[in-house]
């Protein structure tokens, strides 16, 4: 009896930390490909920038974008600075799960040259 009570005890807690793992993991894995959808719109303004010769404009955007099969929606912010070359954008990245907003997932701020 009470080594069915200790087996049972050990085996309760082996699942309880498999499933603490299991939750660690997919919240790393989304933070993780929320950083990379902020980091390809920084990347998308500043080829825009080069190969199209659209100019960076303050103002906000909202676009959905997919990435790691699932769905994103990145609002990215763009202001002026005390630099007159200098635009600051921001970019919050949040996860669409049943067609809700999940977040912000992740955050991030760029500076980016307005020529």
């Amino acid at each position: 009896m009470v080594a069915l009570a200790v087996v049972s005890i050990v085996a309760t807690a082996v699942l309880v930390r498999g499933g603490d793992t299991a939750a660690q993991t997919y919240s790393m894995e989304r933070r993780a490909l929320a950083r990379w959808v902020a980091e390809n719109e920084i990347e998308r303004v500043r080829l825009d920038q080069v190969v199209e010769g659209t100019p960076v404009s303050a103002g906000t955007d909202r676009r959905r974008v997919n990435l790691g099969s699932r769905e994103w929606l990145v609002v990215e912010e763009i202001h002026e600075t005390d630099h007159p070359m200098l635009w600051r954008a921001e970019y919050s990245v949040f996860a669409l799960e049943d067609g809700r907003e999940v977040g912000p997932v992740d955050t991030l701020t760029a500076f980016i040259g307005r020529h």
